[in-house]
């Protein structure tokens, strides 16, 4: 299927920690079923969105932070807003942020864990880079899931100060380990961020898309990174 690839670079968030899922839905589906609240992308896209901006505005994240410390920071700015328009208790805010923050903790280390066979695998054959949108702590999230051994590099957007969809920091994860860009097959579940960009550079691409995403036609799909195998190996 993908032939003189030399390396895979991964993207984090959305493509090795949730089933190809936005995080805004991983909030979504935690919170209602366990936290039985009445969230749909309407009603919690602004507190989605204020929590975003908010940890790059107050660049709060420690580099020694791990997921469970990140996740709290933005579960308490979701919730503070969630709380102005009446989806939740004021005087639940904090007891409900903290519960928040465990929850999605618990379910993105699950999904860790469960692809992490498949990496392992990988691992043997190719150098796996990992491209992240994040907040200068990937490595420490990335090792306390124990599989930072498995990744020859780490590029964190806010350590290299490049942030997706800017091809550039796909580039520089690249060229910083010696690759062209048509030597490395770049996996991830946004078009916008990872397959657009590293198809303007020349890479070869496998989209990872949930059951409800819209398929670009032309590109290798998956549904989910156990495909991978049979498609590389």
């Amino acid at each position: 299927m993908v032939n003189n690839i030399k390396a895979i670079a991964f993207d984090y968030g959305g493509t090795i920690d949730t089933p190809f899922l936005h995080w805004m839905q991983v909030y979504i589906q935690v919170y209602n079923n366990h936290l039985q609240l009445n969230l749909t992308p309407e009603n919690f896209r602004d507190a989605y969105v204020f929590a975003e901006r908010e940890m790059e505005r107050l660049q709060c994240v420690k580099p020694t932070d791990g997921f469970i410390e990140t996740q709290r920071y933005k579960t308490h700015l979701q919730f503070q807003i969630l709380s102005q328009i009446g989806m939740v208790n004021p005087s639940d805010l904090g007891m409900l942020a903290e519960q928040a923050a465990q929850l999605v903790t618990n379910y993105a280390q699950g999904l860790v864990q469960a692809n992490k066979p498949v990496l392992q695998q990988l691992a043997k054959l190719y150098p796996l880079l990992l491209v992240s949108n994040f907040y200068g702590n990937l490595r420490q999230v990335v090792a306390e899931t124990g599989i930072l051994p498995l990744f020859q590099s780490i590029t964190d957007s806010t350590i290299v100060g490049i942030r997706k969809p800017d091809p550039a920091i796909w580039q520089q994860a690249f060229e910083s380990q010696g690759y062209k860009p048509n030597e490395v097959l770049v996996i991830g579940d946004s078009y916008k961020n990872d397959i657009a960009p590293a198809l303007s550079l020349g890479c070869p691409v496998i989209h990872g898309c949930s059951v409800a995403q819209s398929r670009v036609e032309g590109i290798t799909t998956i549904q989910s990174l156990q495909e991978l195998p049979q498609l590389l190996l």
